[in-house]
């Protein structure tokens, strides 16, 4: 049993809100939250995920589950594949923080050595990627004013922000120059920003590790998960960030860069332009992300230290360095 759950808690909670009221129990840690803990949820020959903050949690971790649960409680009115949103308790008397559950979705991540046996030849690769091409567009299709999220973010002066915003992050972690090499990175953002764009609803973490994929034929989404960094924003940021992870570390044997923007460009109705501002940012923010994942880590009683994402923020900074000084990065 899990410190992060009260089973008796949890029973009472399900319970009063008329989800499987009386039958046995079952919850198991879930793999794959890295700053919040997740759960499998059984009862009742029902199954739902429960997203809670870690024992170590973020700085409002809080909020951001709140603000989770309510862009996926918008999107049930919507076509894009997620978890629908099940309940949220804001309550911290259940079990010691806010809470959320959302359905279990069928599917697992793309993952390069994991992949679903009809899809693991190059031609199944190159279909989940344009799956997954598919899926972005259409949540960049979405209109947030109209499924009552036009208020998530700002996205005026989006990109005048990023800067400033992942380098204050960052300098509230313990080890706040474990990243070498990020000052020359912020800089050379700050002088290149790109012109106006119009805002989309932006996962603004959209990779092969936060999908989940159908085990069969044809290759498709069956939900984008994980959305904790969504906002109104850029799409070029979450395109260019895709592609980005998808051709570094994801199973993209059999796919092409280029085929796959312009399968975004046809399907979004979007020109696209240079995306070297965009891979570089997506470096940027992610390697403060994952940092602030991997010191938090390490002094979580509940999780292993998180040393790998540790390795990977240091490597994504390294790599826009890289690129600065070979001129690939303008």
């Amino acid at each position: 049993m899990s410190p992060l759950v009260d089973e008796a808690a949890l029973a009472a909670w399900l319970d009063e809100r008329g989800l499987a009221p009386g039958a046995p129990l079952a919850v198991e840690p879930l793999s794959g939250g890295k700053s919040n803990a997740m759960f499998t949820v059984r009862r009742g020959g029902q199954a739902w995920v429960l997203r809670r903050p870690a024992g170590v949690a973020i700085d409002r971790a809080e909020d951001g589950l709140r603000r989770e649960f309510r862009i996926l409680d918008a999107l049930n009115a919507t076509d894009v594949p997620h978890p629908r949103a099940v309940a949220l308790c804001d309550e911290r008397t259940v079990l010691g923080s806010v809470f959320y559950l959302m359905e279990r979705v069928d599917g697992a991540a793309p993952l390069p050595n994991a992949l679903p046996e009809p899809l693991a030849d190059e031609a199944g690769r190159r279909a989940i990627g344009l799956a997954m091409v598919d899926a972005l567009a259409d949540l960049h299709a979405v209109d947030p004013y109209a499924v009552g999220l036009g208020d998530l973010g700002r996205p005026e002066g989006f990109h005048e922000r990023q800067v400033g915003r992942w380098l204050k992050q960052l300098h509230g972690y313990p080890d706040p120059h474990a990243l070498t090499g990020i000052e020359r990175v912020a800089e050379w953002l700050a002088t290149r920003l790109p012109p106006d764009f119009t805002p989309v609803l932006m996962h603004g973490d959209y990779h092969f590790g936060n999908v989940l994929v159908a085990p069969d034929e044809p290759a498709r989404v069956t939900a984008i998960v994980d959305w904790e960094t969504a906002t109104l924003g850029d799409p070029l940021l979450d395109l260019a960030g895709f592609l980005r992870i998808w051709f570094e570390t994801g199973p993209h044997e059999g796919t092409s860069w280029d085929e796959m923007a312009e399968r975004y460009a046809r399907r979004s109705g979007r020109d696209l332009p240079d995306l070297t501002y965009y891979v570089t940012l997506s470096r940027f923010r992610l390697a403060v992300l994952l940092e602030g994942i991997h010191q938090r880590s390490l002094s979580d009683p509940n999780r292993e230290p998180q040393r790998e994402l540790g390795d990977y923020a240091r490597r994504l900074v390294a790599d826009a360095v890289t690129a600065l000084d070979d001129g690939s990065a303008g």
